[in-house]
């Protein structure tokens, strides 16, 4: 699988997009000791819905089935060196949100663009991973059926018929001059720009690949 990156946001090729048209508001909120409350969750609140649901796969006082630790959350926020997003930073452009994590050995990734926030497209994924483990206290196979479509990224020389380099158009050795052909491609390839999911998820990809060789 290739490696996902906190930033910017590595959406998986095979999920598709939502066109920025249908996206919707979304009706996650804090919880207070009465219940919700009518405050829309922070980022820092989003993630850790997610967090606590992933840990809620392991019985207490048993060896981790998925490492909190080991778990990355993508999105297009700017983070500080400590990985945590800047403050005071716009909302970028593109909502979406990936969470990469190792379940049992195998890597997952589930990914979400239905709302306009990337907080609430984050507890969304928190809420189906609440939903997955219901599904798994009624059988394994069930359980597993529900993952079909959540696989994780294929390997890293699956961009068919074209290299990362033709892909974003950059030919040299330097991540940093790379990242700018990436953003440079990313935005041709988006959907209000006139591209289409596909040329989106090949730069994404791409970039991927690109990381992976030009990394340090």
């Amino acid at each position: 699988m290739s490696e996902p990156t906190r930033s910017p946001l590595t959406w998986p090729h095979w999920f598709p997009r939502t066109p920025a048209r249908e996206r919707k508001d979304g009706r996650f909120k804090t919880k207070n000791s009465s219940g919700y409350s009518h405050k829309s969750l922070t980022l820092q609140q989003a993630c850790g819905r997610v967090l606590a649901e992933l840990s809620k796969f392991t019985r207490h006082g048993h060896t981790w089935r998925c490492n909190p630790d080991t778990v990355i959350i993508s999105t297009d926020l700017q983070l500080r060196r400590d990985g945590l997003p800047r403050s005071g930073q716009r909302a970028p452009a593109d909502p979406g949100a990936a969470v990469y994590f190792n379940l049992d050995g195998r890597d997952r990734c589930i990914p979400c663009d239905t709302y306009n926030r990337i907080e609430d497209n984050i507890a969304a994924i928190a809420a189906t991973i609440e939903a997955l483990r219901t599904i798994e206290r009624h059988g394994s196979q069930m359980f597993e059926a529900a993952f079909v479509g959540f696989q994780g990224l294929p390997a890293p020389d699956q961009v068919v018929g074209r290299s990362w380099r033709d892909v974003l158009n950059y030919y040299g050795a330097d991540l940093a001059e790379a990242r700018q052909a990436y953003m440079r491609a990313r935005k041709a390839a988006h959907e209000d720009h006139g591209g289409s999911s596909d040329q989106f998820h090949q730069v994404q990809t791409a970039w991927a690949q690109a990381q992976q060789e030009l990394g340090p």
